[in-house]
């Protein structure tokens, strides 16, 4: 096996162990209120802490590694993990707990963003774009996979994440072996930077993206919290839904295909309305595992979809910045599900599955518009303006 191959397979399995945390606790809510006697609401915030920490993580790490090198912040940065999961397996009380989670989503953004800057300098050119879809896919299977791990292991809460720690540690030396060693920091050649958020902002298709990306994890994680909730008194599996909406998400792979032939933006907005649709079914009685299916279809083409979208649509000198928050975005939107989902649980289905689809719904209408604005916009322009 080639060493680029090597290093790949690595980077899926750790970005597994990794983005696995912040859907892991997902199943484990009440065995989490049982072990700390504290509510399922509080519970929930396992993974809402969790995920606000990781998506501000993102907005570090990334321009950090820029800095300092890939390879050191990828090792550090699971070193670090690792001893976070070990100090969480001594927490006693749900606050301690609460606040170790939020510490180690902190830390675990260290990994995406650096994994996909090292597929992108250390693959052969020909092997980036594939490299980038398999991390993708590694990304989505990382939230049936752990909940599978979550619902399946008997120990508590902290004792899992005693058993995961010293993953980290072995993933960490094995990433010192095979990334390659750091270049000199790249400097700015222009002076000033020019990333302004401002200039952003007045991107329509940029900022519409930015909120669609709020919606598409929104959805998926309302879903998953959704499953274990309504499963709970019907006679249905949470992991037979789970694993029905497993195979699905192999269609990120295809997804830059599908973008060359019908642009990012549509491909984002047909992963969007697959979701939404998704959704949808999932209100009918007896039909999850069908929706189990949809969602995790929609969410394979919308997330890649929309990353493209963004990265075309940015200019040069912001796109580092860009694809930063549109992270950000995606990874508060999970945050929230959560706490949101249990609220409206009381309300019913319609309300757990309705409302994140009428948002998903509405942000295909926004970023259709913004499309709309942005091509009437280009074909105004002479033929040797900026496109």
């Amino acid at each position: 096996m080639s060493r680029s191959n090597v290093l790949m397979a690595l980077l899926m399995l750790t970005g597994i162990l990794v983005v696995g945390q912040l859907y892991l606790t997902i199943p484990m809510i009440s065995a989490i209120a049982a072990e700390f006697s504290a509510s399922n609401s509080a519970a929930s915030w396992a993974g809402t802490a969790f995920g606000f920490a990781y998506a501000c993580g993102f907005l570090v790490f990334g321009p950090l590694s820029d800095r300092i090198g890939r390879r050191v912040v990828l090792v550090y940065g699971l070193l670090a993990v690792a001893i976070a999961s070990f100090g969480l397996s001594f927490t006693s009380q749900i606050s301690v707990f609460l606040g170790g989670r939020a510490v180690q989503g902190f830390l675990a953004a260290s990994f995406p963003p650096v994994a996909l800057s090292v597929i992108a300098e250390a693959l052969p050119l020909e092997k980036r774009a594939f490299g980038i879809s398999l991390m993708s896919f590694a990304f989505l299977v990382a939230a049936p996979l752990s909940q599978f791990f979550g619902a399946g292991v008997p120990q508590s809460p902290t004792s899992i994440m005693f058993m995961l720690s010293p993953f980290y540690v072995v993933m960490a030396l094995a990433l010192f072996v095979v990334v390659p060693k750091d270049q000199p920091a790249l400097r700015p050649t222009g002076g000033k930077p020019h990333s302004h958020l401002s200039e952003m902002l007045a991107n329509g298709l940029v900022s519409t993206g930015w909120f669609a990306a709020l919606t598409v994890l929104l959805g998926f994680v309302a879903f998953q919290v959704g499953t274990v909730l309504l499963t709970q008194e019907a006679d249905l599996s949470a992991q037979t839904v789970r694993l029905a909406g497993l195979p699905p998400l192999a269609l990120s792979l295809f997804a830059a295909v599908m973008s060359k032939r019908l642009t990012p933006a549509v491909t984002g907005r047909v992963g969007m309305i697959v979701t939404a649709l998704g959704l949808g079914i999932a209100i009918v009685p007896g039909a999850l595992i069908a929706a189990s299916v949809i969602v995790s279809s929609g969410v394979a083409l919308a997330v890649p979809g929309l990353i493209a979208t963004i990265a075309g649509a940015a200019k040069d000198h912001n796109r580092g910045l860009a694809m930063s928050i549109y992270t950000f975005c995606l990874f508060v939107g999970a945050s929230i599900a959560p706490p949101l989902t249990l609220t409206l649980f009381k309300f019913g289905a319609l309300a757990v599955f309705g409302l994140p689809a009428a948002l998903l719904v509405t942000a295909v209408v926004i970023v259709t518009l913004a499309v709309s604005r942005r091509a009437k916009s280009v074909s105004m322009q002479p033929a040797t303006g900026e496109q």
